[in-house]
């Protein structure tokens, strides 16, 4: 039977969003699928699938999928009549990048999938979403799962 990428992506999903969301954690709002309107939260991380790999071995009968996402953060970049500045937005976008990084290091094997890590490397810009400027970095990742 071979493996559904939306559930890896919900495993993955719900570990990230743990880290991420809550009292004290970098982010006010986690999407494990991708978002056209933040309603204004600030700093929000959004996943989206991006693509398998498939390889069958003709000697066994286990397949390896590899399932690649991207993790995208985004940080308000500076917001008028408030002290969040370009620095706050340019310290979070770091933080946010180390709390990932961290996660998947704490979890690079687990029930779920058999490694999981960054797929190259990350990368880092502005962009415009309902109106509002945010600085987003892309971090690409892929988590590899053998069916037999």
């Amino acid at each position: 039977m071979s493996t559904n990428r939306e559930t890896k992506r919900d495993a993955f999903g719900t570990l990230l969003s743990s880290a991420l969301v809550g009292a004290g954690k970098p982010a006010q709002a986690f999407y494990c699928y991708p978002v056209g309107d933040f309603g204004g939260q600030s700093p929000v991380v959004v996943m989206a699938s991006n693509g398998t790999e498939y390889e069958a071995r003709a000697v066994t009968s286990v397949r390896k999928n590899t399932f690649y996402y991207v993790i995208y953060t985004f940080t308000l970049w500076g917001e008028a009549g408030t002290a969040w500045g370009e620095d706050d937005a340019e310290d979070r976008i770091d933080l946010l990048e180390k709390t990932i990084r961290e996660t998947i290091s704490d979890n690079l094997s687990t029930d779920d999938w058999a490694f999981i890590g960054y797929d190259g490397r990350t990368t880092v810009d502005t962009v415009i979403i309902a109106g509002e400027e945010y600085k987003r970095e892309s971090i690409p990742v892929f988590i590899d799962v053998y069916d037999d």
